[in-house]
């Protein structure tokens, strides 16, 4: 879906941003303009935004807690 109309961001770009490491909800206005001509769609933009993170960092969790489980073993 359509975030900004103005610069042609879709929520798509957003997830795909967040994946990528862009740092801040700034970042990301600079990298696709974003909220940067009229104004109207930031509020939904930093919405997925935030959602995008959070969604980011609950895929990442698992991954960080299995390395980190690991069981000391003379044979491994």
């Amino acid at each position: 879906m359509y975030v900004c109309l103005c610069h042609g961001v879709t929520e798509r770009h957003i997830r795909n941003a967040a994946a990528e490491g862009v740092p801040s909800f700034e970042a990301l206005q600079e990298k696709t303009g974003l909220s940067s001509c009229c104004g109207a769609c930031r509020d939904h933009a930093e919405a997925t935004w935030q959602q995008a993170l959070v969604s980011e960092g609950a895929q990442q969790m698992p991954r960080m807690a299995t390395s980190a489980v690991r069981q000391w073993s003379p044979w491994s």
